[in-house]
C-alpha cells in the first residue's frame, strides 16, 4: 500500500536544536543530528475511502429472548468494500435487572433480513459532501445466519435505576490490517439473553471504497 504524505506549507521557522561537539573549526557542509524538531499533525482523510459513515441509535429497550438488535451489511453488487471502523456500545437499566442476561455481542454474519431498514438520510457521514453510503443499517428483531464470534460488550446490571459512565469502544488493532466487509457480508450486534429494563445505546461507525 503507497504512503500517504502531507506537504505542510508555510510552517513556522523555529530553530532547529542540533546534538554533537564542535572540536574543530568547521568547514564545508557539515552532517550533525537533528533531536527535536517540532512537527504540527493535521488528520486527514484516507484518500482511498470514498465516504465514512455512523450510525447510531440510542436507548433500546432489551429483550428477554434472543435478539439481534442492529446489522450492517454490504449488499450484492453494491460496487463497494466496506471497512469496518468501530463499535460504541453503552448501557443503563430503569428498573432491577439480573445476572443471567448476557453481554451485546459483536458476529459476522450472512442472509439479513428483516427488522428495519434505516434510511440512508438517517446514517450520518464524515464530511457532509460525501455520497449516501451504500452500506445497510436494519435495527430491531432483524434475522441474520450468525458467523464468528467478534466482540462483547457487557451489560450494566443492577438492583435500581442507575447506569455507568463507561461506554465500550471497540476498535480494529492496527496490526491486523482492515476488517472488510465483502459484497453480500454483514455484522451483528446481539445478546443472546436479556432484560427490558435494559436500556442499550449502539453505535456503528464504517468507511467504504
Amino acid at each position: 500500500m503507497p504512503e500517504m504524505w502531507v506537504k505542510v506549507e508555510n510552517a513556522p521557522s523555529d530553530p532547529v536544536p542540533v546534538t554533537g561537539t564542535v572540536t574543530t573549526n568547521p568547514s564545508g557542509t557539515q552532517n550533525v543530528a537533528v533531536t527535536g524538531q517540532p512537527l504540527s499533525i493535521y488528520t486527514v482523510q484516507n484518500p482511498a475511502l470514498d465516504g465514512a459513515y455512523v450510525y447510531s441509535q440510542a436507548e433500546v429497550a432489551g429483550v428477554v429472548a434472543a435478539n439481534n438488535f442492529m446489522t450492517l451489511t454490504n449488499p450484492v453488487g453494491s460496487g463497494k468494500i466496506i471497512v469496518f471502523a468501530g463499535a460504541f456500545i453503552s448501557s443503563f437499566i430503569v428498573g432491577d435487572t439480573g445476572a443471567t442476561i448476557t453481554s451485546m455481542r459483536g458476529y459476522r454474519a450472512s442472509a439479513v433480513s428483516g427488522g428495519t431498514l434505516q434510511a440512508a438520510s438517517s446514517i450520518g457521514k464524515f464530511q457532509t459532501s460525501q455520497p449516501d453510503p451504500v452500506g445497510q443499517i436494519r435495527t430491531g428483531s432483524v434475522t441474520a445466519t450468525l458467523g464468528t464470534a467478534l466482540f462483547n460488550s457487557p451489560p450494566y446490571i443492577g438492583a435500581a435505576k442507575s447506569s455507568s459512565p463507561f461506554v465500550h469502544q471497540v476498535p480494529i488493532p492496527p496490526q491486523g490490517g482492515l476488517f472488510t466487509l465483502m459484497e453480500g457480508e454483514s455484522m451483528v450486534l446481539r445478546t443472546e439473553v436479556g432484560d427490558v429494563d435494559t436500556r442499550w445505546n449502539l453505535s456503528l461507525a464504517w468507511g467504504e471504497i
